[in-house]
């Protein structure tokens, strides 16, 4: 406001001049494009993806290649003292993995396109807790597992729901959740129990780390 003049003098008034200061922004994000084992394609919503360690690349793009050069580019970057980047994962042609065909198989594939997805294997249970059985629709409720054998990581999902708009509906959880799996939009039938997609070997492939999971109704 203006300043009251009461006696003869020299008044300053500072008046603002309406620009606006510049906030300072990270200079140290490297950006990398290129070719993956795994993980969202540039085309993907969730692409880029922001990673702060060559583990936490690994997580979501596979180990070193020699068919992917980025994956030592962003492995030295990190050795070398980075700490934050984006990586865009490109393809020529890829295609999505395709699980044997068994009866469930269909209704589930890898989580995006590339040969890494044919080393998935699922297994379906109906142990679901028997309250939760008894809160919904009969034959709706079953837990699901899923392993990569490339990096023997394991999700484990509980409590899933074929029915449409349930809050544990398999698409949806799949969808937010899950860096390996997807399944279909509509699934008429719960899957069968005790399957293992495609068929075990001699020893149970889920004896492995637990990557994560989740059991919330």
């Amino acid at each position: 406001m203006p300043v009251a003049l009461s006696y003869p003098g020299v008044y300053i008034e500072e008046v603002s001049s309406g620009v606006r200061t510049i906030t300072g922004v990270a200079t140290s994000i490297t950006a990398f494009v290129g070719r993956a084992l795994r993980g969202p394609l540039d085309s993907d919503p969730k692409s880029p993806v922001r990673v702060a360690s060559f583990a936490d690349y690994e997580r979501h793009f596979g180990s070193l290649s020699n068919d992917c050069p980025m994956s030592f580019a962003a492995l030295h970057y990190f050795a070398n003292g980075g700490s934050d980047a984006l990586v865009v994962r490109v393809h020529s042609g890829a295609v999505a993995a395709q699980t044997p065909a068994l009866p469930a198989a269909a209704l589930f594939s890898a989580a995006n396109s590339g040969a890494w997805g044919n080393r998935l294997r699922i297994r379906i249970d109906h142990d679901v807790e028997p309250e939760i059985v008894a809160a919904n629709t009969a034959n709706t409720m079953f837990n699901l597992r899923v392993k990569d054998f490339a990096t023997d990581a394991v999700e484990t999902f509980l409590n899933l729901s074929i029915a449409t708009g349930h809050p544990r509906f398999v698409s949806q959880v799949l969808l937010d959740q899950s860096r390996l799996l997807r399944s279909a939009a509509a699934i008429a039938a719960r899957p069968a129990a005790n399957a293992v997609i495609p068929p075990a070997g001699p020893l149970d492939p889920f004896r492995s780390r637990q990557l994560h999971g989740t059991g919330r109704r």
